[in-house]
């Protein structure tokens, strides 16, 4: 696999390494988290539950305070992604996705300018997750 590199042009987003790499797994992780979350919401609407009161009879204080916990860190998590994602301009989201999630190196991509919103898309997404 290939290395990721920072763009360093801009020094305003320049992160330590190691948030440089949660923010970039985290975008990587982003379909199965939403996945969950769909999963979730879903099993407490067929119940009748909300995030504020889940009743199921089977699940124990702790199980519902752990599905909500859950729930909660996955909401968070899905729009701090999403948030960032809106801070690119339309034409070079499919870019920055493609080689974040695909690893696409972009020599097919039309221009470099996609790498500088790669850049600022993972610093937005290291400072909506609080990790920056």
């Amino acid at each position: 696999m290939a290395r990721e590199w920072q763009q360093t042009k801009l020094a305003e987003y320049v992160m330590p390494n190691e948030v440089y790499y949660q923010s970039i797994w985290a975008v990587r992780d982003f379909e199965r988290m939403a996945g969950r979350l769909r999963e979730l919401e879903a099993e407490d609407a067929s119940r009748g539950d909300s995030v504020k009161e889940a009743a199921a009879p089977y699940l124990t204080g702790s199980d519902r305070d752990d599905r909500r916990k859950e729930r909660m860190i996955l909401e968070q998590r899905v729009e701090g992604i999403r948030r960032a994602l809106m801070t690119i301009p339309r034409e070079y989201r499919s870019y920055v996705i493609s080689n974040i999630v695909m690893k696409n190196p972009g020599t097919t991509f039309p221009n470099r300018m996609w790498r500088i919103w790669k850049q600022r898309f993972l610093y937005q997404v290291a400072h909506n997750l609080l990790i920056i």
